[in-house]
């Protein structure tokens, strides 16, 4: 078999050009634009950390208001409640934001800082209901 040499286009470098390819139709982003987005998202994740915090303190602060004897799972449920609205007002924030982010990538809006929401919201929630009943943490030791 005969290979057939190289176009002289191929061999050519991107000296220059630091725009990435990009499919047919999408819009080319500025540096503003890249920075603009990696801004928001970097918002939009500190504000996932923070409604963390509110969520896993509402939790704990309006479960505690419930009887001690009380079933568990209902305040599970109205823990995981308040967390699951507090991250789609989280989202609704997000996206009045008007970050400028390629139609390809709008799933970031929902994806960026979940995981830190969601150990922020566990963290705080534990954090909260032990501080509110210490001792039933003390009563189990003795």
């Amino acid at each position: 078999m005969v290979r057939h040499p190289k176009k002289k286009e191929d061999e050519k470098s991107d000296t220059g050009n630091d725009i990435k390819d990009n499919p047919a139709g999408s819009p080319v982003s500025t540096p503003t634009d890249e920075s603009r987005t990696k801004n928001g998202l970097n918002k939009i994740f500190w504000l996932r950390v923070a409604m963390g915090v509110i969520a896993g303190s509402l939790a704990a602060i309006i479960g505690s208001n419930q009887s001690m004897f009380s079933e568990e799972s209902s305040r599970m449920t109205l823990g995981f409640g308040i967390m699951i609205i507090l991250f789609v007002v989280s989202y609704v924030v997000a996206k009045s934001m008007h970050i400028p982010i390629a139609a390809t990538d709008k799933k970031k809006l929902i994806t960026t800082g979940y995981g830190s929401y969601f150990l922020m919201f566990i963290f705080c929630w534990i954090l909260v209901n032990t501080l509110i009943h210490p001792e039933v943490g003390i009563a189990a030791v003795r």
